[in-house]
């Protein structure tokens, strides 16, 4: 990690959006215990922001999308003060879940407007460059929709952040993070090792392709330096890791935190991972047809599964993932139509997760992420190889219950 000393952030006053999740919980912890900074968060649910309870910071129960709250958690933050804007919708439908990128940015800027916050850090995505192809990536590179609801969403905000610096009404640096892991993360650390656990995962080409990973303190370090650095407003900058590493060597470091078991992956052409995706599909069709049947015909079957928790759990994340039209097909298939809920299906040795077409076309590529920007702007320099950093998350994961095994 960075030396403290390097950053002053001592006594000021800093609001954390997001500050619950993944990267904004490693962020406070890391202002409080080595900056000294005076903490307050913006949360919309006490009960999921348990890991910041032990830190003296000020809470503020409110979603980004309301101004009142964002006036109230902002209050007296002028001056000195940094806005680090890490929220990002989280609940609901996918077109829920954008308005909120996009509402609950424009908001939190115009708040920090108000408040004569002379810093904004916003955090935004690699995906804003939509799909990659081979060779070097930078910050030149034009932006681009991937064509999902989070990606296409977190473009518009970005460019709403850049735009409020332009129009000099507030200090706004962009940083735009990788495939971030680590401990607590989500996307790319539980999901992954769940995923391994119970099947084979898709390596398309071998997992030749490259990924750009990076360990969550590298980018919480690039985030106190855009709050500090005199070059970094107005600016946007790719945080990633010290080096590209294959999909393949990704995936056997997170089979290694796993320890001895059956294969975990399988290569397939980009081809054969298209085809098994639309066999997979026709599968799940059937199997939802049989589904179906049992309960328009059996009253009291549809009564006690609609009652369990799990079924609760699936409309959930149901409502999240899925696009509103494949929603409302679902929902008509219960009165008679067709529809395709997602389900593993095996066939010899462990089930193969299917990969959509989207995720085909975003392992395929060797898109090699420049930080040369960041380190020359900002003076970022990656201080966890992918070895260290998943060494530190499979401690984390073995502590978590995550895996056998006790934490080291």
């Amino acid at each position: 990690m960075i030396d403290s000393g390097t950053i002053d952030l001592q006594g000021k006053k800093i609001l954390v959006t997001g500050a619950s999740g993944f990267v904004g919980g490693r962020l406070v912890e890391r202002l409080v215990r080595h900056h000294g900074a005076d903490v307050r968060v913006l949360v919309r649910n006490p009960s999921s922001a348990a890991r910041l309870a032990r830190f003296p910071v000020t809470f503020h129960l409110g979603d980004v999308t309301r101004s009142e709250d964002l006036d109230r958690a902002m209050a007296g933050l002028g001056g000195d003060g940094v806005v680090f804007h890490c929220a990002y919708g989280t609940s609901g439908s996918q077109k829920h879940r954008a308005w909120v990128n996009r509402t609950g940015t424009e908001r939190v800027l115009e708040a920090a407007h108000r408040a004569g916050a002379p810093r904004v850090v916003h955090l935004s995505t690699l995906m804003v460059y939509g799909r990659t192809g081979d060779g070097d990536l930078d910050e030149t590179a034009p932006r681009r929709r991937f064509g999902n609801a989070y990606s296409d969403s977190k473009l518009e905000a970005e460019a709403l952040a850049l735009q409020y610096h332009r129009s000099g009404r507030v200090p706004v640096t962009v940083l735009q993070p990788t495939a971030v892991y680590g401990p607590f993360g989500g996307v790319w650390t539980v999901a992954p090792l769940m995923a391994l656990k119970s099947g084979r995962m898709i390596l398309v080409n071998g997992g030749d392709g490259l990924g750009n990973a990076v360990y969550v303190d590298d980018l919480v370090s690039a985030m106190l330096l855009a709050a500090v650095r005199d070059e970094a407003p107005g600016e946007a900058f790719l945080i990633s890791g010290p080096e590209a590493v294959s999909w393949r060597e990704l995936y056997e470091h997170f089979s290694g935190i796993l320890g001895d078991g059956p294969p975990r992956t399988i290569s397939m052409t980009a081809a054969e991972a298209l085809a098994w995706h639309r066999q997979h599909q026709r599968e799940t069709s059937r199997l939802h047809q049989e589904l179906l049947r049992q309960f328009k015909q059996d009253q009291g079957f549809r009564d006690r599964l609609m009652a369990t928790r799990e079924l609760f759990a699936l409309r959930e994340l149901a409502s999240s993932v899925l696009p509103e039209a494949v929603q409302q097909r679902i929902k008509k298939s219960m009165s008679g139509g067709g529809g395709k809920p997602a389900r593993v299906v095996a066939l010899d040795g462990p089930p193969i997760h299917p990969l959509t077409p989207e995720m085909i076309d975003f392992y395929t590529p060797k898109t090699r992420v420049r930080i040369d920007k960041a380190r020359r702007l900002l003076g970022y320099e990656p201080a966890f190889s992918l070895e260290r950093g998943m060494e530190l998350t499979g401690r984390w994961a073995r502590w978590a219950g995550l895996v056998a095994g006790l934490a080291d």
